[in-house]
């Protein structure tokens, strides 16, 4: 019997996700089937569940890789920026962008759910919470512990409540967009820069 390759799960892995993502933007989590993902997904129910022991796993999983991307951006942002605060510009750049386009009010309905559906299943909150504690402010955090060394951003502030602020200031814009699409998101964007901007020293105060 041949042997499945890491590539072969991570693929079907991505299908299955793929199929779960259209149906549940589609009907809503709650209205979504584990057969309506096997047919979109063109599986058997075996297939998935060799996976996905069940629904709520699928949802933790499309979770996990909505924040994926963040955290890319993240990472991006470190290797083409040496400045902490070049960084955040790039980052809120981008997702702002992407908050413009067209193509995010599918993802952004689907992460109201996601936060809603965490309130019910504690499969799904604690893969929230490592998406966005772990993963997300971590990557944040670490920002600013690099803005704190260069003496940028006062020593006293807290990493992880900076980091959590200023994700619950992102979450906030995705969940104002998933209800009023035509808000200034470009406008919001300005007014967050200023408001982390205005914790970080100029480089002559710094020095």
């Amino acid at each position: 019997m041949p042997k499945v390759t890491e590539a072969h799960i991570e693929a079907r892995r991505h299908q299955i996700l793929e199929a779960a993502r259209t149906c549940f933007s589609r009907q809503g989590f709650h209205q979504t089937t584990v057969q309506d993902i096997c047919k979109e997904a063109g599986l058997s129910p075996g297939a998935v569940y060799r996976y996905f022991p069940s629904k709520d796993h699928i949802i933790a999983a499309t979770c996990l890789d909505c924040q994926q991307g963040i955290v890319d951006l993240i990472e991006a942002a470190k290797s083409e920026w040496g400045s902490p605060l070049q960084s955040l510009d790039f980052i809120v750049d981008h997702v702002i962008e992407w908050l413009n386009g067209d193509s995010s009010h599918e993802a952004t309905m689907m992460n109201v759910q996601l936060w809603s559906e965490a309130m019910r299943s504690e499969e799904i909150k604690n893969a929230l919470l490592t998406a966005t504690i772990d993963r997300l402010g971590s990557a944040f955090a670490e920002l600013f512990s690099q803005a704190q060394e260069q003496g940028l951003v006062d020593r006293e502030l807290d990493l992880r409540a900076l980091a959590i602020t200023l994700m619950g200031t992102l979450h906030g814009l995705v969940l104002h967009r998933s209800l009023d699409p035509d808000i200034d998101i470009s406008a919001c964007g300005d007014a967050m820069r200023a408001m982390y901007q205005g914790i970080f020293r100029t480089q002559s105060n710094a020095a």
